[in-house]
């Protein structure tokens, strides 16, 4: 049986990150996601005040070669982008 994201028993887990971890993945400082963050990067709000703001890697990693491909980075920049944050992630990948 095939199973896919329709199926009753088909789970897709996402691995939430921090703003400090996502800065260290991106090897950027954490201010720097706080800007991207007002950019347009896509973040998961707090569940309730107090509680720190969520982050999924595929989504800032896609946010993230966009906007470098609307600045004009070429596909090996952006291949090399996300090759080396794929890597970076794998050590708070649990």
């Amino acid at each position: 049986m095939v199973m896919d994201s329709t199926s009753p028993g088909y789970m897709i887990t996402e691995k939430y990150f921090s703003k400090s971890q996502i800065a260290k993945i991106f090897r950027v400082c954490r201010s720097t996601i706080y800007d991207w963050e007002i950019a347009g990067c896509p973040v998961i709000p707090p569940e309730r005040p107090g509680y720190p703001a969520r982050l999924v890697f595929e989504d800032v990693l896609n946010w993230r070669l966009a906007t470098l491909d609307a600045v004009g980075v070429s596909e090996e920049g952006l291949a090399l982008e996300a090759r080396l944050a794929r890597e970076r992630m794998v050590q708070f990948d649990v």
